[in-house]
């Protein structure tokens, strides 16, 4: 039986697939195998980070899990390190990323991954794409917290500055973002200082307003949370992702495994699904966060070996998800679900 939805689904799909294949894919070099045998099968595939100029791994670092978590310093360092031995060249962090404990107040322990990825880029600052961010809205506010994120980080310049978090709320404050006391200004004045080199932001409640501040200012680049139960509720894959694309953008997707909870409710799908379905999608790099090595090693396997899905593997994950697409999408606005949900 014909399925008028399904197969427009699967048409938009097929375009979404056709736009990834545009992307380009830089191998290793041949001697780079013999100086990290792990890297026998070739380096991560590549995409341009938008109109960076930036070749990026399509599997990169996030700043959260245990490189956020005070206590946690060896096992930080130990990922970071290990990370950038398997050839991920861009990390994530923001300037709020520290995970409150039982001994640690959340105040205190905002910091905590600059802090942690500050002690191996000392050392390793040119081996990497480096991006954080600012929580704070104003231009006085950021410029400080940039300031305290570059002493953290142990750099003297970030590649990528961003708006952390850019909720729906702030819909009608758009203006003071990117007014002139607004963080949009520090940002461009830092550019133009070479504190920085690329602006962006970030957001994961809903495409709404990364649609209306996409519209502001020409940004450098996004990260947006992307996985397989998106289109189940306010899609950003459907809503937000054309546009970007349509403006060069350099699409980092995050939430891919939502915390963990594809592995809940008996195991929705596995992390090779949720990781090449977002890969699939024309994303330049997608970041997860790492609580060990062997995690970190076992999903740069899959970004090694990924070869994209078709449009019909596609469907039969989103379908997977569809009866927990609530759990999956914690992240989203929630005040917005319809009441009966």
């Amino acid at each position: 039986m014909y399925d008028k939805n399904l197969n427009s689904r699967r048409e938009f799909l097929q375009k979404l697939i056709a736009l990834s294949a545009l992307a380009s894919v830089a191998p290793y070099a041949d001697a780079l195998s013999q100086v990290l045998p792990d890297l026998k099968k070739g380096r991560l595939p590549q995409r341009p980070l938008g109109k960076t100029g930036h070749m990026v791994g399509i599997y990169s670092l996030g700043g959260q899990a245990s490189i956020e978590i005070p206590g946690k310093e060896d096992i930080a360092l130990g990922i970071i390190n290990r990370a950038i031995d398997l050839g991920i060249n861009y990390i994530d962090t923001a300037a709020a990323y520290g995970r409150q404990t039982a001994t640690v107040a959340r105040a205190d322990a905002m910091g905590t991954s600059e802090r942690n990825l500050g002690q191996v880029l000392k050392y390793r600052r040119n081996e990497v794409f480096l991006a954080s961010k600012t929580h704070d809205r104003t231009y006085d506010g950021s410029m400080r917290l940039l300031e305290k994120s570059l002493k953290q980080l142990n750099t003297d310049h970030l590649d990528l500055w961003q708006i952390h978090n850019v909720k729906l709320s702030e819909m009608d404050s758009l203006d003071r973002i990117t007014g002139d006391e607004g963080v949009l200004k520090a940002m461009i004045k830092a550019r133009d200082e070479k504190i920085i080199r690329f602006i962006g932001f970030t957001g994961h409640e809903g495409p709404d307003v990364l649609n209306a501040l996409l519209e502001r200012f020409p940004f450098d680049n996004v990260l947006v949370a992307l996985n397989a139960a998106d289109k189940h509720y306010d899609p950003f894959i459907e809503k937000f992702l054309p546009n970007a694309v349509s403006k060069g953008m350099g699409i980092v997707g995050m939430k891919i495994p939502a915390r963990d909870r594809i592995f809940s409710n008996g195991g929705i799908i596995t992390m090779k699904e949720a990781m090449e379905y977002v890969m699939t999608l024309p994303v330049s790099t997608i970041i997860v966060g790492i609580d060990k090595i062997a995690e970190l090693e076992e999903n740069i396997k899959i970004a090694r070996e990924f070869e994209p899905l078709t449009a019909d593997e596609m469907l039969a994950i989103e379908a997977k998800t569809k009866p927990y697409y609530k759990d999956m999408l914690f992240f989203k606005n929630l005040s917005e679900w319809p009441p009966e949900w």
